[in-house]
């Protein structure tokens, strides 16, 4: 039997990136929030001190701040009909476990969409005919323009101090930036970053093909920023450690170093950690969520009910919820039917690397976000007839860190183990990079997530499956 607690105003499920920024806005305005979170508390100090900051088994292999999969995963299969299998190990995705989710072990990249992601559908038929989309492509517009975004993700890029080059000031190309991108209200808060060896080589290639390279607009700070909350993030010191670690400086963009310094001593915010949400309860016409359900680190239950509830946890997390509470009407992929798991897609990425006899790169000293890319071949930033598909990718060299176990490139043809093995890490250790694409992934109708027949979590809920 759950206790019942006091009602507040407001619930956020999940305390990262969202979670966080949304709290603050509610907090300032006068409800009262509870913040649940399933993982423990971390902060820069002591969490993300050195030296076992950089401990790459710890973090970047064993996802110490990571989802425990022992307790929650997903289910995968490759097509309807399949029998979906837990993952035990993810090399993707990587949700978050603990205050600041994911946002604390992300990389730091951030790209706007552009324009032509939040109407794919009807510029894409508009330009090409119906004959250009697979016929099960779902794919479809958003209902909001990227002009109606456009002063929220600049409000954002402010708070987080994002770093880069505007491309394209209320209309007007700048040199330097990205020339394809949506128009921008102002110049991003803060300078991009230093462009190493590697994005300099790449940036006078593509220069020299016709193209217009660009640093990436990245969450590293490039210099000490002070955001609109009055917090001061510290200056990316390009040691490498971006993606999957927290940052010792304080330099990365996060809740940690963005949102909860104010977030936490303001009265109307209580944060709970380890308090794992199963369940959002209904009121007795099925149409509206008056409390959750969650479960503590003894397995106590407890009912906070509240006026309003925000799902603000990672994607699978929020729409297994949203399953298992009886929230809207499930996909149905056969009927092609149902609302909650559908168009489920996630993005499309490539690499090759470049091998040089004669050219020396500093690969350790680095950062997540550090690179000079191009974006000829973005959206629809380049004639796709013919083609037999839409849409694209950013591509690029990227300088995120050469850290010892993650990065070992060897040139094709050298054995996998024994001194030749050794001989080819060494040498080319500090003579290769990678070139990098990132792109979208469409919607189709058999892609989408519902929940697992067979497999359940530590509290006795099914499984999200992915297919």
């Amino acid at each position: 039997m759950a206790t019942k607690l006091k009602a507040v105003d407001v619930v956020t499920v999940g305390v990262g990136l969202t979670g966080t920024i949304l709290a603050k806005e509610l907090a300032d305005s006068g409800l009262k929030v509870v913040g649940l979170e399933r993982g423990g508390w971390r902060d820069t100090h002591p969490d993300f001190d050195m030296p076992h900051a950089h401990d790459e088994l710890r973090y970047a292999r064993r996802h110490e701040l990571m989802q425990d999969l022992s307790k929650e995963t997903l289910t995968f299969r490759n097509a309807i009909g399949d029998t979906a299998l837990p993952m035990r190990y993810m090399g993707s995705f990587l949700p978050g476990e603990g205050v600041g989710g994911a946002a604390v072990h992300w990389n730091g990249v951030t790209w706007r969409f552009l324009p032509w992601d939040f109407e794919t559908r009807s510029r894409t038929l508009a330009r090409y005919g119906k004959t250009q989309l697979a016929e099960e492509c779902t794919s479809q517009d958003w209902g909001v323009t990227y002009d109606d975004l456009e002063p929220h993700f600049d409000r954002f890029e402010y708070l987080y101090g994002i770093c880069g080059k505007a491309g394209n000031l209320k209309g007007q190309i700048q040199p330097g930036g990205n020339p394809f991108e949506g128009p921008r209200s102002r110049e991003y808060p803060n300078p991009p970053m230093k462009t190493s060896h590697v994005g300099a080589l790449y940036g006078k290639a593509a220069r020299e093909l016709g193209l217009h390279p660009f640093p990436a607009p990245s969450a590293n700070m490039t210099r000490p920023y002070t955001n609109p909350y009055g917090l001061t993030l510290g200056a990316c010191v390009y040691c490498g450690y971006c993606e999957r670690f927290g940052c010792e400086m304080g330099a990365k963009a996060s809740p940690q170093t963005a949102v909860l310094p104010v977030l936490m001593k303001s009265p109307n915010y209580e944060l709970r950690t380890l308090a794992s949400v199963v369940r959002v309860n209904l009121d007795s016409e099925k149409k509206r969520a008056v409390s959750v359900t969650y479960v503590d680190s003894r397995g106590r239950e407890f009912e906070q009910p509240a006026d309003l509830i925000l799902l603000t946890s990672y994607v699978f997390s929020n729409v297994k919820l949203m399953l298992v509470s009886g929230i809207g009407k499930p996909y149905d992929p056969q009927a092609n039917a149902g609302v909650v798991g559908r168009n489920y897609a996630y993005q499309t990425n490539g690499n090759v690397t470049a091998f040089f006899e004669d050219k020396v790169f500093n690969q350790f000293m680095a950062a997540g976000g550090m690179g000079v890319t191009i974006d000829e071949f973005n959206g629809d930033n380049f004639d796709h007839a013919g083609l037999g598909f839409i849409g694209g990718g950013w591509i690029g060299a990227a300088s995120a860190g050469g850290r010892p176990i993650d990065f070992r490139p060897v040139p094709p043809g050298t054995p996998r183990w024994g001194s030749e093995w050794k001989k080819a890490t060494a040498r080319y250790y500090n003579r290769a990079f990678g070139i990098n694409t990132h792109g979208a992934c469409q919607s189709y109708r058999g892609n989408y997530l519902d929940l697992d027949p067979t497999y359940r979590d530590a509290y006795g809920l099914p499984l999200l499956r992915m297919t």
